[in-house]
């Protein structure tokens, strides 16, 4: 498991590392040498499955999966990719499969194979996948819809022009019937199933692929004209039975978007065409949208223009100020119902978040959104449309909330919304930012005590409590991350890690009260949670991640002191040999590495973990691991 580990994170680090000079050619190289070995390993996993459990077989998909989108050659490992387009037969390695196969597909080296094209058709529209559609349409079975229409998807869009030409081929009909059920997914869309958007790009690509080659619209025979600026016409002219192909095609077409466009309209609510008619166009679609909701009482009436104004959100200038205005004051939203219509509220609140830019340049509006949407975080049914909607107003408009931090600070505990808090927080100066920072994250630290002083008497309660906990303080991480961070130069990026990693920041935030006590509950509740649940590898990831996003916040309050970080992971690592750590230390040696008093501790390191992993291969499962690859090799 060690050994899959290490290789999932061989091509990730390569291909996200920036490396100097002649380097970076001399371990491409040694990485394309060492294919063969690793494809080997894989093989051992996928392709000889006796005896190997389900766990592994999903790391070995995972591994397999990170080389394919390092980009390995396909001729060297297309029998894997074959392989896990059997495994998406099996339940328990379905999703795994999912991922690898979907990773191909989005190759576009990929694409211009026709075996690789034929085998994804073949077992697309094969009668165990038919099977599989129709039992998870049957049991309103989302996640299952959600995988397998991206899969189909996936290949539609990277095929398209194949799909167009072949349109009446019985085995592409399967995949477009396929395609069809997934689109009519039962439910209310988008409340409470997403499967119906997934397809809808696929069929707005397939359409123009049919137009600009000429399938649709269909042409009679008799008004073929050999001119010669139509290079349609000239071809149908010359090729009578291509002619006649392309007509059978365009003729399913026809089929196949009539019965779309039935699909779509039980999606959706439709005015009648006089009152369409009669609604202005161009500019004043808003307008149109606005009069339709101050008319009808109806919820479903309501939900789907609201729904409608929600996909043009993009469309409507951040400077528009009458009818948006409309909305956000007491002729709709102080209107709308607060209680029982959880669809209608649900579009309500995604809609608000849609308009985040809007609210941005209007910001005395913000209090009666905020107003609306906080009680909701608290409501299940709602609680998820709720947290997006929060999230996306407090990352657009964190300037505009910092007067708000204290009620937003009350807000139902929940990952999004943590991370929501922390947005407005990262807009305050260093010295404002530390006792709202506090706040927050105290609060976490209370929940993650209380599970701890249950560890023992009810472990598993406790466990999934720390979890949870865990996943609160990364997400605050993240959200004292400025949002220009993904954009910084390297050497700016170094810069600020190089400003961390001397004290400099330390020094300053040390300055406030609570600062030591704060940090010392911090690395307490670390010790405590890596001691009690050190052989728990779902665990040891989510506190490694903690850990790695408080290092990216380069924030002294959340990240451990530099030579207890390197202890905890060395004797981590050491205990268990999880993969989760090794990729905590390569984040330690970016940021820590630039200052030189702290290269003695990064030797230390270093040589821990590369013994640690050396030392697996002279294991008893080590040796397995090699007579297994000699086996397959041989």
């Amino acid at each position: 498991m060690t050994i899959l580990e290490f290789l999932t994170l061989v091509p990730e680090e390569v291909s996200n590392t920036d490396i100097i000079g002649g380097k970076k050619a001399q371990i491409s190289q040694e990485i394309k040498e060492s294919i063969p070995l690793v494809l080997s390993t894989l093989s051992s996993f996928l392709i000889t499955t006796e005896n190997i459990d389900p766990a592994s077989q999903q790391k070995a998909l995972g591994c397999l999966q990170s080389w394919i989108q390092y980009g390995i050659d396909l001729e060297e490992v297309y029998p894997l990719i074959r392989q896990a387009m059997i495994f998406l037969g099996n339940e328990s390695l379905f999703q795994s499969a999912t991922d690898v196969v979907l990773e191909a597909i989005q190759q576009v080296a990929y694409t211009k194979y026709t075996t690789f094209r034929n085998d994804l058709l073949e077992c697309f529209s094969s009668g165990w996948m038919k099977m599989m559609v129709n039992n998870c349409i049957a049991e309103e079975d989302d996640e299952t819809a959600i995988s397998l229409a991206k899969l189909f998807t996936g290949f539609g869009e990277a095929f398209t022009d194949f799909i167009a030409s072949q349109l009446a081929a019985p085995n592409i009909g399967d995949l477009m019937n396929m395609i069809m059920q997934l689109t009519g997914f039962p439910g209310h869309f988008p409340a409470d199933q997403e499967v119906t958007e997934i397809p809808l790009n696929f069929w707005y690509m397939l359409q123009e692929t049919l137009f600009d080659d000429g399938i649709i619209p269909i042409r009679q025979e008799i008004a073929i004209v050999t001119d010669a600026d139509d290079d349609v016409a000239l071809d149908r002219a010359n090729n009578p039975e291509k002619a006649m192909w392309n007509r059978q095609c365009g003729e399913v077409a026809m089929v196949i978007y009539r019965e779309l466009v039935t699909i779509i309209k039980q999606k959706a609510t439709f005015p009648e065409d006089s009152i369409w008619r009669s609604w202005p166009k161009g500019n004043s679609e808003t307008t149109a949208f606005m009069q339709r909701v101050n008319k009808f009482n109806h919820s479903q009436d309501l939900e789907a223009t609201l729904f409608c104004l929600k996909s043009v959100c993009e469309e409507i200038p951040a400077e528009e100020d009458t009818y948006i205005r409309q909305f956000f004051g007491p002729k709709v939203l102080e209107r709308l119902p607060t209680s029982g219509d959880f669809r209608l509220q649900s579009t309500v609140l995604l809609l608000t978040g849609s308009l985040a830019e809007w609210l941005k340049i209007h910001p005395e509006f913000l209090p009666a959104v905020m107003n609306y949407i906080v009680p909701c975080l608290s409501i299940p049914r709602l609680s998820l449309s709720a947290a997006t909607a929060f999230s996306d107003i407090c990352d657009t408009c964190r300037e505009s909330l910092t007067d708000a931090l204290d009620s937003l600070m009350h807000s139902n505990t929940m990952q999004k919304v943590v991370e929501s808090v922390a947005d407005v927080i990262q807009v305050l100066s260093p010295e404002q930012a530390i006792a709202p920072l506090m706040a927050l994250a105290g609060d976490i630290l209370q929940g993650v005590g209380k599970a701890l002083s249950v560890a023992k008497e009810a472990p598993a309660e406790a466990r999934e409590v720390i979890l949870s906990q865990l996943q609160y303080l990364s997400a605050c991480c993240r959200g004292i991350q400025s949002p220009n961070d993904d954009y910084q130069s390297i050497s700016a990026r170094n810069s600020s890690y190089d400003t961390f990693a001397n004290g400099q920041l330390t020094a300053m935030y040390a300055k406030v009260d609570g600062f030591h006590q704060f940090t010392s509950a911090i690395y307490a509740s670390v010790q405590e949670i890596a001691a009690t649940w050190q052989n728990d590898e779902e665990i040891m990831k989510a506190l490694s991640h903690f850990i790695e996003s408080g290092i990216r916040s380069t924030s002294p309050l959340l990240t451990l002191r530099f030579d207890d970080l390197v202890t905890l992971v060395i004797t981590s690592y050491q205990h268990t040999g999880f993969g989760c750590w090794l990729h905590t230390a390569t984040l330690c040696m970016t940021v820590y590495g630039g200052h030189e008093p702290n290269y003695p501790r990064l030797r230390d390191l270093l040589g821990s973990m590369t013994e640690k992993t050396l030392g697996f291969i002279g294991t008893v499962e080590g040796k397995i691991w090699q007579l297994k690859v000699e086996r397959v090799a041989s």
